[in-house]
C-alpha cells in the first residue's frame, strides 16, 4: 500500500483511538511513519514496525512561534520520509499538516473527531482556529 505518514500530538492517543487501523496498514504491507512526542507506547508502535519520529507539540498552547515551528518540522519530515499520504487527527497535526502537505503536494487525510474548545469558546481563538482549519483542510 506505500508509505503513510500519521502526524498526531499523542502516541497514547493513537493507541487508544487508532492502533488498529495501524496494525491492519501494517498487515497490507504499508510502510508507517508516526510523527508524535515521545510517550509511553512509542515503544509498542516501533515494536510492530513503525518508524517512528519524535516531535515536539504544545498540545494546547497557542505560541504562534512553536506552532511555525511545527509547520517547518511536518515540512522537513514529508520531504524526507516522501510518503504517500499522511494521515492526520488532532487540531494541530490537522491544521499544520494539513499546510505542509499543501505545500509538499502531499496527499492527506484528515480525522476531525471533535472541534475542542478551541472551537466551543467564543472569542478571538475560536476566529483564528477556524480560519487555520479552512487554510489546514
Amino acid at each position: 500500500m506505500g508509505t503513510i505518514a500519521i502526524l498526531t500530538n499523542s502516541i497514547n492517543g493513537l493507541y487508544s483511538f487508532r492502533r488498529e487501523l495501524v496494525e491492519e496498514l501494517l498487515k497490507k504491507n504499508s510502510k508507517i511513519i508516526i510523527s508524535a512526542p515521545v510517550d509511553t507506547k512509542t515503544n509498542y508502535f516501533k515494536g510492530i514496525g513503525c518508524n517512528m519520529v519524535e516531535t515536539n507539540i504544545s498540545r494546547r498552547g497557542t505560541n504562534p512561534i512553536s506552532d511555525f515551528k511545527l509547520l517547518i518540522n511536518y515540512i522537513r519530515i514529508i520531504n524526507k520520509t516522501k510518503p504517500d499520504v499522511v494521515l492526520t487527527y488532532t487540531i494541530k497535526p490537522n491544521v499544520y499538516g494539513g499546510i505542509a502537505c499543501r505545500l509538499t503536494r502531499t496527499p492527506q487525510i484528515a480525522n476531525i473527531t471533535g472541534l475542542g474548545t478551541a472551537v466551543e469558546n467564543k472569542g478571538l481563538l475560536q476566529k483564528i482556529t477556524l480560519i487555520l482549519y479552512k487554510i489546514g483542510l
